[in-house]
């Protein structure tokens, strides 16, 4: 998913799994590139599915309580990754959990 930079777009997301095919972290499949445009100041955020499925909880609503937590990415990253782990990870998660937030930014 790609939150719009702060200030510039309301928090609007964009979700770019549909071009990208393999899931993060499967390995052993063919998988192809693509090129996604990001403003100045987007933030990438890959993650697993051990983020958003869990026992008892639709993956559709973790996927819309990440979108809701990316849409409000400010400050440090990494204090904003901690925020959406702890809020989406109450406990300990019972699969692999990644999440990756990366700032887009030009070099000058």
């Amino acid at each position: 998913m790609v939150p719009s930079p702060a200030g510039t777009g309301g928090g609007r997301i964009e979700a770019v799994d549909d071009v990208l095919g393999v899931p993060l972290g499967v390995g052993g499949h063919p998988f192809e590139t693509t090129e996604v445009d990001l403003p100045e100041g987007a933030v990438l955020a890959p993650y697993t599915d051990g983020l958003i499925e869990a026992h008892g909880r639709d993956i559709d609503q973790g996927a819309a309580r990440l979108r809701a937590e990316l849409a409000d990415v400010s400050g440090p990253l990494e204090d904003a990754a901690d925020r959406i782990l702890a809020r989406l990870l109450p406990g300990p998660p019972h699969d692999d959990t990644v999440l990756v937030l990366a700032r887009v930014t030009r070099a000058a």
